[in-house]
């Protein structure tokens, strides 16, 4: 009877350990939400010596089909769930807004890119 827990026990740490492994693109629990807003560049705190970033990322769900994105108040093309565009920046700390729409949800995103000019 022992040897059986221990067996059950061992299963279960197994199957938990292989969750990661599944390549999930979509998480059971963001499959309820109707969009879903990912920012894949620039990622939040970056410094960069550029006066202008590039902003991406994908919008998902059951409403991403007809999801509008802008950026900073600008609209931005959505084509096959992603979207991209450069934003100018002033020197120092810049505040990067990214907003999806759609009828039923609004996600939003902020990202804060800090622009240094490179020294000559």
């Amino acid at each position: 009877m022992n040897n059986i827990f221990k067996l059950i026990g061992i299963l279960f740490v197994l199957s938990l350990l292989a969750l990661p492994l599944t390549g999930c693109e979509n998480p059971p629990w963001e499959q309820g939400m109707t969009l879903i807003l990912k920012v894949d560049t620039p990622k939040d705190g970056t410094t960069v010596n550029t006066s202008t970033v590039m902003v991406s990322g994908r919008v998902k769900g059951t409403e991403s089909a007809g999801a509008k994105v802008s950026i900073n108040d600008a609209d931005v093309p959505v084509k096959d769930g992603k979207y991209s565009t450069n934003v100018t920046l002033t020197e120092g700390k810049n505040v990067i807004n990214i907003v999806a729409k759609s009828n039923q949800a609004s996600p939003n995103e902020q990202v804060t890119v800090t622009y240094v000019p490179a020294k000559k």
